[in-house]
């Protein structure tokens, strides 16, 4: 193939010009060393040199001035621009300068002189925080944490048979409660067989469990901690739900203090032990809600019959819904560090509160924001999608962020929750 068939019509930024020289420089850069006493210098490689590209062309015509104008713009513009190469077709550039030539003797022309510089990128080494390992390991502190804290307070042996009685009893409770549907409120179940066997064992095993706190504890968290992956992306709220049921209202605190001071220790036993479990109940959903925040697991079934779990960032379709899920899981965390007596999981709760505030949302996410839009008359929620994004398919979107009562037409004058740059 000839020079010629790869010719092209030189332009910058989409400007025309016509090409007279073109002229580029190549090479390596060099560090030269000079050491005093030394004949023979070292010369150090620096990398490639940057490439740089000289035109002379003109503009001709009777509105070349226009042109000319359109040109100085592109020059003028910041950042990279595509640069078509007569020689050497397209280019990333920036424009280091353009000079203008114009002469009374030459009407209806102009001469040029550009140079221009490989726009390359900026590729330099930079720390990224692992904010899904961070959150799991501070999540992990947390139920470690509890755990401990749960079998320092828990204790029936030595006891009454009626402390052992209610133990038994809130653990049957706590096991009802997980497998209910007041707890369940989603259908997208993607592994539940596994879930209900770790939660039914809950209960059947309560007597025996009981007198053995630390085998306990390690299954209700295993138990909290298949939330995740049995309910995929409502997950999320199903823990943080949890969490809510477990912990205690301002009245039950202050019955409690005035209570345990008429008990007998047998008694104060059974308050305790309640206490115990909602503690860890509690510091458990927590945590994993922490974890779920970041990253959604789903279990799928494959080939031969069995089942793998995969994880996946959880996704948010806004700003502000990162921030709420944020807030959320910050004022939880608050609430649970301010009731807690266990300096251990004090700390761990709140270093997984500063984990949860650096990674939610992703810093490195450009979220879509939210923002109100007032259609001036009743519209179709299709041509209201189509005004705001070109893409009627967006009307599934409006409609669901705003319920309307009629979601085929959308009231004008009333205000709209619709994604501001999605």
């Amino acid at each position: 193939m000839a020079w010629r068939d790869n010719y092209r019509a030189a332009t910058f930024r989409g400007v025309g010009f016509f090409v007279a020289t073109a002229d580029s420089s190549h090479g390596r850069r060099q560090a030269v060393h000079e050491t005093a006493q030394r004949d023979i210098p070292y010369t150090e490689d620096l990398g490639r040199k940057s490439r740089e590209f000289s035109i002379t062309g003109y503009l001709l015509g009777k509105e070349y001035d226009v042109a000319r104008e359109e040109l100085i713009k592109a020059c003028e513009q910041q950042g990279p621009g595509v640069l078509v190469h007569p020689y050497r077709g397209e280019l990333t550039v920036v424009c280091r300068g353009l000079n203008v030539n114009e002469t009374s003797e030459e009407g209806g022309k102009c001469t040029l002189s550009m140079t221009f510089l490989e726009a390359g990128e900026a590729s330099y080494p930079s720390a990224k925080v692992d904010s899904v390992n961070a959150i799991s390991e501070k999540g992990n502190e947390v139920t470690e944490t509890a755990k401990e804290n749960f079998v320092s307070d828990f204790l029936t042996k030595g006891y009454p048979s009626f402390v052992a009685d209610a133990a038994t009893t809130k653990i049957k409770e706590l096991s009802d409660y997980l497998s209910s549907p007041e707890f369940i409120v989603s259908s997208d179940i993607q592994a539940p067989s596994d879930y209900y066997d770790k939660v039914k064992s809950i209960g059947s095993d309560a007597f025996d469990l009981i007198q053995q706190p630390f085998d306990f504890a390690n299954q209700v968290v295993d138990a909290i901690g298949s939330v995740r992956s049995a309910f995929g992306s409502s997950a999320f709220g199903m823990l943080v739900d949890l969490y809510n049921q477990y912990f205690p209202s301002k009245d039950d605190d202050d019955d409690a203090g005035s209570v345990l001071a008429v008990l007998t220790p047998s008694r104060q036993q059974v308050v305790k032990n309640e206490s115990a479990v909602s503690a860890l109940v509690r510091q458990a959903a927590i945590a994993q809600a922490a974890i779920a925040a970041v990253v959604t697991q789903t279990t799928e079934t494959v080939s031969n019959g069995g089942t793998k779990t995969a994880s996946a960032p959880a996704k948010y379709d806004s700003y502000e819904a990162a921030i709420k899920v944020r807030t959320e899981l910050a004022d939880n965390l608050d609430e649970e560090s301010e009731i807690t007596n266990n300096d251990l999981v004090y700390v761990a709760l709140t270093d997984l509160r500063t984990a949860v505030v650096q990674a939610v949302p992703d810093p490195e996410l450009d979220l879509p924001r939210l923002a109100k839009f007032s259609p001036r008359q009743t519209l179709p929620s299709l041509l209201v999608a189509y005004q705001l994004y070109g893409d009627a398919s967006r009307a599934d979107d409006i409609v669901a962020r705003n319920d309307p009562r009629r979601p085929g037409f959308l009231t004008g004058g009333q205000p709209l929750e619709v994604l501001a740059n999605g």
